[in-house]
């Protein structure tokens, strides 16, 4: 095998277990609180069926209108202003980013170990 296909195949399997790893950690972070949440939302959800007396197609329907109708409360959101506020998002976030030279490096460096005094 080549060496730049090695080289290849190792940035490929180091990117995998990045994400890998940063999924186990989300998923362990995240997904504790998310299963209280939805039990929490389910109790209140079975709370207000009983109070108010309706049935569970009723709800679901009420529920399907309440979805759609909340993205529309804020008003639009698709203006010129938001518009061009996604495209500059768009473009500043693509491409390379964050390339250290090693004069730039040495002057972050730099930077973090000079010691403050008073």
């Amino acid at each position: 095998m080549k060496r730049q296909n090695v080289r290849t195949l190792s940035l490929i399997i180091c990117t995998f277990t990045y994400l890998l790893v940063g999924a186990a950690v989300f998923d362990a972070l995240e997904s504790d609180f998310e299963m209280r949440e939805k039990e929490q939302l389910e109790a209140e959800e079975k709370r207000l069926q009983g109070k108010y007396n309706i049935s569970e197609d009723d709800y679901r329907k009420l529920e399907t209108i309440i979805m759609e109708a909340e993205p529309h409360r804020a008003g639009v959101q698709w203006k010129f202003a938001g518009s061009f506020y996604f495209a500059i998002t768009v473009i500043t976030t693509i491409g390379e980013s964050a390339v250290y030279t090693p004069w730039r490096f040495n002057c972050v460096t730099a930077l973090r170990t000079t010691p403050v005094s008073k």
